[in-house]
This record gives structure tokens, C-alpha cells and sequence, in this order.
């Protein structure tokens, strides 16, 4: 028979070393930790908490699924079937800050280039409220986004939810996000080109993703992708107009 106080001296030094956790079943692993094992080899007990405990957990996962394995990547992110504000918390709000402050930098320190030698810098003061608009903005038009998928997908019989799809967007939106940081270095041609890139990445992530999302072929999935692209652009481009105005002329403007 077991020593009681042996069994209490231990269910005590249990619970300080696990933060009151009596059950001594190892801590369940994260996203990154499963797709890739070792990333956490060498942290501490303490430090791969806290590393699975982060939001650039999630982020670096799957936006490192999407850029190298996109077709498996959104089937995974389906599963999940994560809720609007997980995505906006661990994914939307943080890659939104990379078009947000590359432009700040930019646009402050070495300020536009028009491609005729002349260069527009924009105050640090007037920067600063431009980019908390800008970045309100692109928040917005995630979520518009998805509305917009979510509206056009009400024709088919498994017809997704608001939620899912403002989810589906905020992933689909992932390369538009990683090509703001060219505004680190504001020429305008440059940015344009780029965004083009982006955007071609992400409606090429929305073809790959729709027919899953909503239970249809490649056929009708291209046709779907098509048109919600093209309501994309225009949103796009509205977007983009207003970043020009903002960054470009936030001196006069404001």
C-alpha cells in the first residue's frame, strides 16, 4: 500500500511545477509543433508554453502553409473552423500591421517617388492618424470581403456561414498583406507592381479554396472565383485610391 504522505508530498510538488495541474499527461502540442517537430527543441518547459501560447504561432503556420503549400493549407484552415475574432486575433490584425507600418517607415523617411527624381515626404504626425485609417480600412475590407462571398454563395446548397467565410477572406487576403512590405521602400510603380502580384496570389488561393469551401467542381469554382475576384478588385482598387490620397497627399489633406 502507498505512503499517504508520500502521495501528498507528491500531488504537491505536482502542482507547483505544472501551475496547478495534477495530471501529469504531457501539454498538448500546437499547430507548429505537430507540423513541425523540434521547433520547440531546446525552450524550456516555461518558454514552449508560452511559445504555444502565442498568436505568432498560428499566424507563422499557416501563412507559411499558404505560401508553400496552398491547397492543403486551406483544407486544414477549414477544419479548424476557426471563429471571426480568432482569425482577426491571430492572423488579420498582425498581418495588417505590415502594409500599416512598412508604409509609415517609408513614407516618412524616404517618402514617395513618382519616378521624376521628385520625393514626398509625409510628417511623422500626419503619418501616424493616416496609417490608424489605413489600417481601420483594411480591417474593413476583409470583413466586406467575406460578406460579399458569403452573399454571392447564397445560391448553392451548402452555403457556408457569414463566419466561415469572413475567415475564408481574411486567409485569402494573406499575400496582399505580405506584399505592403515593398512600401518600406515607396516608388510607386514598384508597389503597384507588386500588389498586382499579390493579388494574382490571392485570387489563385481563392480558386484553389472555393471549390472545398463550398462543395462544388473546379468548373463552378472558377467561375465563383472569377466574379468574387472581380468584386474584389474593386474593392481593391477603391483601397488603393484612398491609400494614395492618404499617403501621398496626407500633407495636404491634412
Amino acid at each position: 500500500m502507498a505512503n499517504p504522505s508520500a502521495w501528498g508530498i507528491g500531488c504537491i510538488s505536482r502542482v507547483f511545477n505544472n501551475g496547478y495541474n495534477i495530471d501529469r499527461s504531457p501539454p498538448s502540442l500546437c499547430p507548429c509543433e505537430t507540423r513541425y517537430p523540434g521547433i520547440t527543441e531546446g525552450l524550456s518547459s516555461h518558454a514552449a508554453g508560452g511559445f504555444r501560447r502565442t498568436r505568432g504561432c498560428f499566424m507563422v503556420n499557416h501563412v507559411w502553409g499558404l505560401m508553400s503549400h496552398p491547397g492543403p493549407e486551406l483544407q486544414q484552415i477549414q477544419r479548424e473552423r476557426e471563429t471571426v475574432s480568432h482569425v482577426y486575433s491571430h492572423h488579420v490584425l498582425l498581418m495588417a500591421l505590415i502594409p500599416v507600418v512598412c508604409s509609415f517607415i517609408g513614407t516618412t523617411q524616404l517618402g514617395w517617388n513618382f519616378g521624376d527624381g521628385q520625393k514626398l515626404l509625409v510628417s511623422m504626425f500626419t503619418a501616424s492618424y493616416i496609417a490608424v485609417i489605413f489600417y481601420v480600412l483594411m480591417l474593413g475590407a476583409v470583413a466586406l470581403m467575406g460578406r460579399i462571398i458569403y452573399w454571392m454563395a447564397r445560391r448553392y446548397d451548402s452555403r457556408p456561414t457569414l463566419n466561415s467565410c469572413i475567415v475564408f477572406a481574411g486567409y485569402v487576403a494573406t499575400p496582399m498583406f505580405l506584399s505592403g512590405i515593398v512600401a518600406l521602400y515607396p516608388m510607386v510603380w514598384l508597389c503597384l507592381f507588386v500588389g498586382i502580384i499579390g493579388l494574382c496570389y490571392s485570387g489563385y488561393l481563392l480558386y484553389l479554396g472555393i471549390p472545398n469551401f463550398l462543395n462544388i467542381d473546379r468548373r463552378e469554382g472558377f467561375l465563383f472565383s472569377s466574379s468574387t475576384l472581380a468584386m474584389g478588385i474593386l474593392v481593391l482598387e477603391l483601397l488603393l485610391a484612398l491609400t494614395v490620397l492618404m499617403w501621398g497627399y496626407g500633407t495636404k489633406l491634412f
